[in-house]
């Protein structure tokens, strides 16, 4: 059984899968707010004591690698990295870009058989976001008049959390774009996580970091109790 976390928005997700990915069950909790180290372990417990499961029936953990929110993400790693030192079990890390394609060909089956133009769209703040280049790729992505211009005329699919901002951007587009706003999911992880851990493509538990694409930039701390110099 696979165990599958994915923290990289606002959606705090688990699931279980069977190694040949078949699905079994997912619990999540998305309320507008990152807070994944609360939920992410009592959403485990929850999903494991609900199929009468416990840690020696998990074979893997899986966890979204990224891109997406820099404190998910390293809080779904850590949990991860955890259980599988605990556990020995090996770590697989699927992408949640590729999670969401998936999800949009559910969505959109008219397009399952040309994933290209099924696009994943994190949202990495204002008019950018995370996504597939056209070669599969994830980068980050300004979305202006020629996104994808390569996909030229006919249907093409949106698909993620950060889809809804891009519409107005998008109105004039050659493709006949659709949108569909909704978040990355464990479950989406499953086809990836099993077809790695079948073909034994599994991740050094002490050395995996997250894939978080763009390097780290801290803002300029807070100061609540005006303690701060205004000199400074």
């Amino acid at each position: 059984m696979i165990l599958l976390l994915e923290t990289s928005t606002l959606n705090c997700s688990v699931a279980l899968g069977q190694r040949d990915g078949t699905p079994i069950a997912t619990r999540e909790v998305s309320d507008g707010q990152y807070l994944h180290a609360e939920k992410l372990h009592v959403l485990i417990d929850g999903l494991l004591r609900a199929k009468g499961m416990g840690p020696k029936d998990l074979s893997a953990i899986a966890v979204g690698k990224g891109p997406g929110s820099f404190t998910g993400l390293r809080i779904g790693v850590s949990a991860a990295k955890g259980m599988c030192t605990a556990l020995g079990l090996p770590l697989l890390a699927p992408c949640p870009l590729k999670g969401l394609q998936r999800q949009g060909g559910l969505h959109h089956p008219q397009l399952a058989a040309q994933p290209a133009r099924i696009v994943p769209a994190i949202d990495a703040r204002r008019l950018e976001i995370y996504t597939l280049s056209a070669e599969g790729h994830p980068t980050a992505s300004i979305v202006d008049g020629v996104f994808r211009s390569d996909l030229g005329p006919g249907p093409a699919l949106l698909v993620g959390d950060g889809a809804e901002k891009c519409k107005d951007v998008l109105a004039d587009h050659a493709a006949d774009w659709h949108f569909l706003q909704t978040f990355p999911t464990a479950a989406d992880l499953l086809p990836e996580a099993a077809a790695h851990l079948a073909s034994g493509h599994t991740e050094d538990v002490a050395d995996f970091e997250p894939f978080y694409l763009k390097d780290f930039v801290p803002g300029r701390p807070k100061d609540p109790l005006g303690l701060r110099s205004k000199t400074t």
